[in-house]
């Protein structure tokens, strides 16, 4: 009788590995297809400081994790208070005044907003009792800022900047519960580390959007637990992980890449068939309550309407279409390649690569689940505002979290995995300081 259940787990663990190997491999073209666009357009940019206080604070928690607990605990806890106090006194800039982009604004839709009263009002028009669905939390949330600060010229500036902080406020906090939850192992503040000197901690430093509040970074930690013996544990951190990432959704919806993920991952660890099924419909039934339940307080007591105004722009495969008055190439092109390339490097898919060459069978299924929705998704996304949207750019693969994690496993791989961050780091400044990829205005 027990042949059958090990075919069968062979055959799952396979399909995943070809799956995920595939998709690898397309991202890895891309990745060469970039490569050569840059060799012969792109003009080096190095990183600004932002990028050098992660990276710094980054490296500093990885070289404290050979101290003893207590010692790395005081470190990585003093890093984190450090961290919070940049995402203010260290704001990124709203323009960036290179001579390929002039004027270029790194935060296209914020911007607007940003530092006009109409335009604020105009796409938050919750005091004319109509919510967002794609962003209804973060609607809710930086309209109450706007209220607080007193509805004048200068107060939509002041509550993005309020948001940002916020936002980075809850990922720092979300690290140290992660690590704490683990009694400060050393796996756990190498995760610390890594996330921190991830390009996408670049936009809590003052971001004018709302596309990062989707990153749920203390997901990943809190699903490494449930692969433990006792039942009680695992679902309490299936539970936890998924109200996380459901409140991260009710902010932005591209975060139902991460509920898919976390649902999916939540599968993966050993154990009956009804063992997994409990766990992923722990994590997704937490999810999807801290997702939509906000949606009966806005009706019930605040008496708004949900109105959707929002299109995702999908990338064509073969021949070039337009969509919203931009021209969309094909992906097989080299022009599509190396510009899908481009946004998968940015999310973080290398990491995944670098992650899954080295990981144990044991965590390559939970990982590998965890970072699929992403890496097709990725595929087929076409974001309108590239390259200089970062909020979604950097934000939109949760399975770099997955890498982080296993990546920290290990001293040598984490220096590996942050030597590969630093290249991203240059990679991005590079990208939104030439211009590259920049959207073509189509006239009817």
């Amino acid at each position: 009788m027990t042949p059958r259940p090990v075919h069968t787990n062979r055959a799952v663990w396979w399909s995943l590995v070809g799956l995920t190997g595939a998709m690898l491999m397309l991202h890895a073209i891309g990745w060469i297809a970039t490569a050569s666009v840059f060799w012969e357009q792109a003009t080096l940019h190095l990183p600004r400081i932002q990028s050098a206080i992660v990276i710094g604070f980054g490296l500093l928690v990885l070289r404290a994790t050979a101290a003893p607990r207590r010692w790395r605990r005081l470190v990585v806890l003093c890093v984190l208070v450090a961290v919070a106090v940049a995402f203010v006194a260290a704001p990124l800039p709203k323009q960036f005044n290179l001579p390929a982009a002039q004027g270029e604004s790194l935060m296209p839709s914020g911007s607007d907003a940003g530092r006009s009263r109409g335009e604020f009002e105009n796409r938050f028009r919750v005091w004319q009792g109509d919510v967002q669905f794609h962003s209804h939390l973060a609607d809710v949330a930086i309209t109450a800022l706007d209220g607080a600060f007193g509805r004048s010229a200068t107060s939509p500036a002041r509550a993005y900047d309020a948001l940002s902080t916020l936002a980075g406020l809850l990922f720092l906090l979300e690290l140290g519960i992660a690590a704490a939850w683990h009694r400060w192992s050393r796996q756990s503040c190498r995760y610390v580390g890594l996330a921190l000197a991830t390009p996408l901690c670049l936009l809590f430093f003052g971001q004018w959007d709302l596309g990062y509040l989707t990153v749920a970074v203390g997901v990943v930690p809190l699903l490494a637990l449930a692969k433990g013996r006792m039942p009680v544990p695992a679902n309490a951190a299936g539970l936890v992980a998924g109200a996380l990432q459901g409140l991260h959704t009710a902010f932005h919806g591209f975060g139902l890449l991460g509920m898919a993920s976390g649902a999916l991952a939540a599968l993966g660890p050993p154990g009956t068939a009804l063992r997994r099924c409990l766990s992923g419909a722990t994590f997704t039934s937490a999810a999807v309550a801290l997702y939509l339940g906000w949606i009966f307080l806005y009706v019930t007591f605040g008496r708004l309407s949900l109105v959707w105004e929002r299109e995702v722009g999908y990338r064509p495969f073969f021949e070039s279409t337009v969509f919203e008055g931009k021209l969309a190439t094909p992906l097989f092109s080299q022009a599509g390649l190396g510009e899908f390339g481009l946004f998968s490097a940015l999310a973080g898919v290398p990491l995944l690569a670098l992650a899954m060459l080295w990981t144990r069978r044991t965590m390559q299924v939970p990982t590998m689940l965890y970072a699929l929705p992403g890496l097709v998704f990725i595929v087929r996304w076409w974001p309108t505002s590239a390259p200089f949207n970062l909020d979604l750019l950097l934000s939109i693969f949760p399975g770099v979290f997955a890498a982080c994690w296993v990546l920290a496993a290990s001293s040598r791989k984490s220096m590996q995995a942050l030597v590969m961050l630093v290249g991203l780091h240059v990679l991005l400044w590079t990208t939104v300081g030439t211009g590259i990829f920049a959207r073509l205005e189509v006239t009817p």
